[in-house]
């Protein structure tokens, strides 16, 4: 086990950080039609659209 840390640690260390930044880039954008995100822009656009007149 020291081994395979040993030659392949920052290997190891990458992947498991670009696929913990894939896991929260996917909670936090949800599935397209929902999230945090999603609906942050919905509200953003639908208040715009109040304010300037337009239904």
């Amino acid at each position: 086990m020291k081994e395979i840390f040993e030659q392949y640690g920052g290997v190891i260390i990458t992947v498991v950080a670009i696929a913990a930044l894939a896991a929260l880039v996917t909670a936090i954008m949800g599935n397209g039609t929902s999230g945090p995100v999603y609906d942050a822009f919905k509200n953003l656009i639908d208040n715009f659209g109040n304010n300037i007149g337009t239904p």
